[in-house]
């Protein structure tokens, strides 16, 4: 797998809004997936892997702070499985080696149980949780928090 850093804000919000990604990613109080536009910031890393020349989709890193950075997820449904798993493994060795990020954090909804079994499959180990922090089809769920730091084992 290779990754790339993406500028084309336009396919991000492809991405992002892919049928498969968006009811996964969005909550109650975002905009529809037709308005729906990504944050555009320096600071803001949209990362792209690739399989070839297939395109599986991508992570969104927003730093938190200067060695901490949070993930989130956009894979497109041909890099489930095996191959999401190689590919977070992937990007977090890409961002400890392209950034001053030392920690990687994510928050998976509790309802969202293919996200959470990938996170702790990448090595991600919970640390806490954000109890009603997600409002989804006007429920109230927790949020399993998780973190990676580096180095890291082997992903598992």
């Amino acid at each position: 797998m290779r990754f790339e850093r993406m500028e084309d804000m336009e396919r991000i919000r492809k991405t992002i809004t892919n049928p498969a990604i968006y009811p996964h990613v969005s909550d109650d109080g975002s905009p529809t997936a037709q308005e729906f536009q990504p944050i555009e910031h320096p600071a803001i890393i949209y990362l792209g892997v690739y399989e070839a020349d297939e395109f599986g989709g991508m992570f969104m890193f927003a730093p938190s702070s200067t060695a901490c950075y949070e993930v989130h997820t956009c894979l497109l449904p041909s890099f489930w499985g095996f191959k999401a798993v190689e590919a977070a493994c992937g990007a977090a060795k890409w961002i400890w080696q392209n950034t001053p990020c030392k920690r990687i954090t994510t928050s998976v909804p509790v309802n969202n149980r293919l996200a959470l079994k990938l996170a702790r499959n990448a090595g991600f180990v919970e640390w806490g949780r954000n109890e009603k922090s997600w409002l989804k089809d006007g429920v109230m769920n927790d949020q399993i928090c998780l973190g990676l730091n580096f180095p890291v084992a082997e992903c598992l």
